[in-house]
């Protein structure tokens, strides 16, 4: 996960829940590393709010328990200025379409994002699926990584740096 977002200086990423991938080391990790991680901050927010993650001191629990940074939430033109976006995902297509949990919040903050931005899912082996149904509002990843597999879907001609 860390490898994926190697030379990115602004990683957009989320607190995973179970079953998810866990994603605390990874923050925690590219905070260590100087990069600046922006937040979700979902509590009281149907539109896509963010926050800048200040260490895990800095976290309040947020909708239905999952951390968040605490303070003043930016607007979703804050994911602007990420030039990587990890977005959570149940089930994902090796050619990046990818299933939510049916709410749209990604889909509507993807819409704020760098036009060249990375955009990854992290899930596990098994829900990386053939085929799945996509709607005209469902924004496809470019990278899908596993426990064992990273896979580029090509899906909108974004160039990953070599070794991603």
């Amino acid at each position: 996960m860390l490898e994926a977002c190697a030379g990115h200086a602004t990683v957009a990423c989320y607190f995973s829940v179970a079953p998810e991938p866990d994603t605390t080391a990874l923050v925690a990790a590219l905070s260590e590393a100087g990069v600046r991680v922006l937040l979700p901050v979902l509590k009281g927010h149907r539109e896509p709010a963010w926050n800048w993650y200040a260490g895990p001191g800095s976290l309040v629990p947020g909708w239905r328990g999952i951390p968040e940074p605490a303070g003043a939430p930016l607007g979703p033109e804050a994911l602007a200025a990420c030039s990587f976006v990890w977005v959570s995902a149940l089930l994902v297509t090796p050619d990046g379409v990818r299933l939510g949990t049916g709410g749209g919040w990604y889909d509507r903050a993807l819409e704020h994002a760098a036009a060249m931005a990375v955009r990854g899912t992290l899930v596990g082996t098994s829900e990386v699926v053939d085929e799945l149904p996509a709607d005209p509002w469902d924004l496809p990843v470019d990278l899908v990584v596993t426990p064992t597999a990273t896979l580029e879907t090509g899906a909108r001609g974004v160039r990953l740096p070599p070794g991603e």
